[in-house]
This record gives C-alpha cells, sequence and structure tokens, in this order.
C-alpha cells in the first residue's frame, strides 16, 4: 500500500552503502520508520530533500518489512536557516532528538506535527544566545509542549503528594510533580524561577519562550524535564546535560 503524507525528518541514519533509514514524524501516521533507497549515491533526488529538520511531502509504500520503502519526496520546507549557523543547527538537533524519543510510532497527533514544523521555523531565525542550544528557551518550550501532548506534563498548581496549594518548594518525577515545604523532602529543590518558566513555557506561545524562561531558569527546566523523561519512559537524552 502506498501513500502520501506531509512529514518532518527526525533522524537519517547511514545504512549500507547508499541507503538512508529514516525517522519521520508525519502528519497522518505519526512517527514512521522508513527506508530510502540509494538516498546517499552522487546525483541522488532524494539525498538533499531527506535531511534531518526538512518538512517534506513523502510518498511511502509500506510492505510486509517493518520498514516503509520511500518513494518520492519533495520539500515543502528546508528551514534554510537552520543549516547556515551551528547554534541553530545544534538546538534544531536537541527539538528533533525529543520528538524522537517522546512519541510513539504510529500515533498521528496533528498538534504534535504542528508544533515540530512551528519550532522548527521559529529556530530557523532565532538569534544566537549566550548558554548552549540545548538551553535555548525555544528547544526548552518545545519539550515542555511535547511533554503536554504525551500526557506527561508535571503537575504545578498543587503539591502532589497532600494536595496543598502552595508554596511549593519541592519536585518529584516519580510522585508526578511539585511538592510543598512539608513534603520537600521526598524530593528535589524547585526554584520558583523555574517552577514559573514551566508553566510559563506551556501557557504562552512559543514564539514568547525568552520572555517565559528568563536564563538563569534554563538550566532548572531542563533538569525538570529529563527527570520526567527518564522517570516516565526511561529515556535519558543524548543532547541534554547529565542528571
Amino acid at each position: 500500500m502506498s501513500y502520501d503524507t506531509e512529514a518532518i525528518v527526525l533522524r537519517a541514519i547511514r545504512y549500507g552503502e547508499a541507503d538512508s533509514v529514516l525517522s519521520l514524524y508525519t502528519m497522518d501516521r505519526g512517527r514512521v520508520s522508513a527506508i530510502a533507497k540509494g538516498a546517499r549515491k552522487v546525483g541522488s533526488r532524494l539525498g538533499g530533500r531527506l535531511q534531518p529538520g526538512t518538512r517534506v511531502l513523502v510518498t511511502l509504500h509500506e510492505g510486509r518489512g517493518d520498514l516503509a520503502m520511500v518513494r518520492g519526496a519533495q520539500v515543502v520546507e528546508a528551514h534554510a536557516g537552520i543549516w547556515v549557523d551551528g547554534y541553530r543547527l545544534r538546538a534544531a538537533a536537541c527539538v528533533l532528538e525529543s520528538a524522537l524519543r517522546v512519541l510513539g510510532e504510529h500515533e498521528a497527533n496533528q498538534g504534535a506535527y504542528n508544533l515540530i514544523c512551528r519550532t522548527l521555523a521559529l529556530i530557523a531565525a532565532a538569534p544566537r544566545r549566550p548558554a548552549p542550544p540545548r538551553l535555548d528557551p525555544l528547544v526548552l518550550g518545545a519539550q515542555c509542549k511535547l511533554l503536554i501532548v504525551a500526557g506527561l506534563f508535571p503537575e504545578l498548581g498543587v503539591c502532589v503528594t497532600c494536595g496543598a496549594g502552595g508554596p511549593h518548594v519541592g519536585f518529584s518525577a516519580s510522585s508526578g510533580g511539585a511538592l510543598c515545604p512539608d513534603c520537600a523532602s521526598g524530593g528535589e529543590p524547585l526554584p520558583a524561577a523555574v517552577r514559573a518558566a514551566l508553566a510559563a513555557l506551556v501557557g504562552r506561545p512559543l514564539a514568547e519562550a525568552a520572555e517565559a524562561c528568563p536564563p538563569e531558569a534554563g538550566a532548572g527546566v531542563e533538569r525538570v524535564v529529563g527527570l520526567v523523561l527518564r522517570e516516565h519512559l526511561g529515556v535519558v537524552l543524548r543532547s541534554s546535560a547529565p542528571l
């Protein structure tokens, strides 16, 4: 069976002498694994169209194997600004890895697809910031919104142990969110600036991520996201700092 769909290339891995194995997040079918035969040959039409971060219209054929076959691809949006700046390239790679690890196979989600597209478009025009690319507010904002999509974003409004309304000074990924002073011994510190940034990143448009997450909160937000991913998905992002 063959079908056409829009997709974002999340990852491309060399396979054999000239093929590429791709992870695609498609508009219609969620995350799909596919092979592009001969994509790495000199003069191949597919090679330049299937780079990570590129938005494409692909024709996929599903047979009996685990991998779909790429029959054709047309570029919808190359996100060219990503490729001319190393900072943007690394920031985009963080977002693509996060989507790859958080979003399930064959689970279509229009919101997730739009989020990835919007994030890459913003990163393609983003200014270079003093902090590492993995702490760029756009990266952190996309990661927080991916947790929302996956149903994993922690509870921040009440203490997850006793239900107290605040203040909240601790965090527990295993319990699912913020902790009040009486319950905080069961978690780790959650600075007020980090809690505020987490809430703002999911509550405000992605274009306002820089205002939502000041530089001093970035590392704390990254840590909370990492703790949630490790606890609930068993995932440790290679692009993130060690927990």
